[in-house]
């Protein structure tokens, strides 16, 4: 873990957390980011990022970047500068690589890498899948595992038997329907008895829809008449039930983006937001949300409407598959800033002219019209973020822990002319405020200490977890939150491996914290387990060893010290040194005292002796 300053730190994690009245500051985006690029890459921040992951398990997360058409390389974290070095390298030939997605496909515990690649100069061929096994903290070039079917479009990865090894989930070119194939045995099945084609590119996930801690189905598909529409395949006893309606998208789209999932309004459920525009040029783009698992699921509201700033007119940046330059499906990446417990986003913005594309944060704060009063929070653009605005000619940009010390960064990737590759930006938050979080990450729980080759259980990346906190804030009400852990593995999803949970100004402990993750085929009791009193500004690492016994799961609490620790540490030595202060005075004064009353004995005893 290293400090915010770029050192490593210096003291050792404790569970004790001490509170001072501070007076409340105002939880917005700070004054500017800093640009750190040098200290992290040095000169080697260049290339695609396309994943986060703990490759060599010592709970620091690494970075998966892909340099030309088809080479992959490791960036591990470090404790020296440069932070991330490439250390590990899987060079393919006559292919590009379309994503990276780490994880432990054979249930050893050991971290593998998924690539999924196409012929060169066929963009619209069907995508191959190849996997590499990590064995002791590499890979083996030469020891891969090829599925024997192509896909359409890029798989999701998920955990569809609820056996905590991943699966890979899409459709296949022998099937007219999604197929999965299950990890550690390797074999095919078919997924979901479905009778709409996939939606490419897709944004499926997997992820909680109906608020019982157990990660459900949403696939992107489209309607006998080609319109686009969404499904929610409820996990219902371990089995995807097929959902009673579909729905579809607002009237007004004619471009869809890649739907996100995140608890919007802090009320503990998760709900959609969908990226779209009104036109093919994305002249005129909205982000519309829609509540799920509710009565309110078929409405869509807009949190996001105005892209004007001083009279100049922004909006997405439309996909573009054909191109021979990077071209990605409008994303929004999830993550709260100002931890202030309101999820906000990154996105890739373009003015009317087309002349240049930017990278902007989008701020979640209170709705303040009446489109968006279903929602009760809205975005807003924030405009001047100079480090941020400073790149230009951005591509993606993506939250990410640099420091692992619970403040989401930025990772901005742009375009370099001068190169052939994307150059990498790394961009230090510089939020200073009185506010706390948690930061939580699942593990497979395939095992806890004695795990096979005696490798530790931290480098796998576990998608369908899903974490739900309830505390009470600064003034007294009930306040809750909730995230899944890496729900989306496709078209540069960029999710990261853990959840940091904004807790805002509150330094309460969270009175409960929950966790559940994925139940087998005709398991009736849903598979979680609650924790009390956890220290605010703390890492939680759960292992959910045994799965099938809740009671039996461990979690392992880390404090990561913060600015108002310090700020605290300084009060109460200035009050030590102060009350010492007075006490020595008072100490001298009385020896002064003391030392006067015995000359005054010592005079009256001479006196009388004569």
């Amino acid at each position: 873990m290293r400090s915010r300053s770029g050192h490593p730190p210096g003291g050792c994690c404790g569970r004790l957390l001490l509170f001072v009245l501070l007076p409340a500051a105002v939880i917005r985006p700070g004054r500017a980011l800093q640009n750190v690029t040098s200290q992290l890459f040095g000169a080697q921040a260049f290339g695609t990022l396309a994943a986060f992951g703990d490759f060599n398990s010592d709970k620091q997360t690494d970075l998966f970047v892909l340099r030309g058409d088809s080479e992959l390389n490791i960036f591990l974290a470090d404790q020296k500068e440069p932070y991330f070095k490439p250390k590990v390298k899987i060079q393919l030939a006559n292919v590009v690589i379309t994503s990276v997605v780490p994880g432990d496909y054979d249930g050893d515990s050991q971290m593998d890498v998924l690539l999924t690649t196409r012929p060169q100069k066929q963009p619209s061929a069907d995508l191959s899948v190849l996997i590499f096994w990590g064995n002791n903290q590499t890979l083996d070039a030469n020891r891969k595992f090829v599925l024997n079917k192509t896909f359409h479009d890029e798989p999701l990865i998920m955990d569809f038997n609820a056996d905590l090894v991943p699966d890979i989930f899409g459709s296949t070119n022998e099937s007219n329907r999604p197929e999965i194939l299950i990890g550690r045995n390797l074999t095919w099945h078919p997924a979901l008895d479905t009778k709409h084609k996939m939606y490419k590119p897709h944004s499926h996930a997997f992820i909680d829809l109906n608020n019982d801690l157990t990660a459900d189905l949403f696939l992107t598909t489209l309607s006998a008449s080609s319109q686009i529409q969404f499904e929610v395949w409820v996990n219902k006893d371990g089995n995807f039930s097929e959902p009673a309606h579909t729905k579809m998208k607002p009237e007004d789209v004619v471009v869809v983006g890649q739907s996100a999932f995140t608890d919007f309004d802090g009320d503990g459920q998760t709900e959609h937001l969908l990226p779209a525009c009104a036109d093919k040029e994305c002249q005129k783009s909205v982000i519309y949300l829609s509540k799920t698992g509710r009565g309110q699921s078929d409405q869509w509201f807009p949190v996001l409407q105005d892209f004007t700033n001083k009279g100049v007119h922004w909006g997405f940046v439309p996909y573009n598959s054909d191109s021979a330059e990077f071209s990605v499906p409008i994303t929004l990446h999830i993550g709260d800033y100002n931890m202030d417990g309101y999820p906000d986003a990154l996105a890739i913005l373009r003015n009317t002219s087309g002349s240049n594309e930017q990278a902007f944060l989008l701020q979640n704060v209170e709705c303040n019209n009446a489109s968006c009063e279903g929602a009760r929070r809205m975005f807003k653009v924030y405009w001047e973020l100079s480090d941020l605005n400073q790149i230009k000619d951005a591509v993606v940009a993506t939250f990410f822990d640099i420091y692992e010390d619970g403040i989401l960064d930025i990772i901005v990737l742009s375009k370099d002319h001068s190169k052939r590759e994307l150059a990498i930006h790394a961009l230090k938050n510089n939020f200073e405020a009185d506010a706390y979080f948690v930061k939580v990450i699942v593990l497979s729980g395939l095992c806890s200490s004695a795990c096979p080759h005696k490798t530790s259980p931290f480098g796998v990346n576990q998608p369908g977890p899903y974490i739900m906190y309830t505390t009470v804030d600064a003034n007294g009400y009930s306040k809750n939150g909730s995230a899944g852990q890496l729900s989306q593995s496709a078209h540069f999803a960029l999710q990261l491996p853990y959840n940091v949970l904004g807790l805002g100004r509150s330094a309460n402990f969270l009175d409960h914290l929950f966790v559940g993750i994925p139940r087998p085929l005709d398991e009736k009791s849903p598979r979680t387990q609650e924790w009390t009193a956890i220290i605010p500004n703390s890492q939680l690492i759960v292992i959910p060893y045994p799965p099938n016994l809740p009671r039996s799961w461990s979690a392992k609490l880390y404090l990561t010290p913060s600015n108002i620790v310090l700020l605290t540490a300084i009060a109460l030595i200035g009050v030590c040194v102060f009350i010492l202060a007075i006490i020595g005075i008072l100490h001298w004064q009385e020896k002064k005292a003391d030392d006067r009353e015995k000359r005054q004995e010592a005079h009256r005893f001479h006196f009388d002796a004569m």
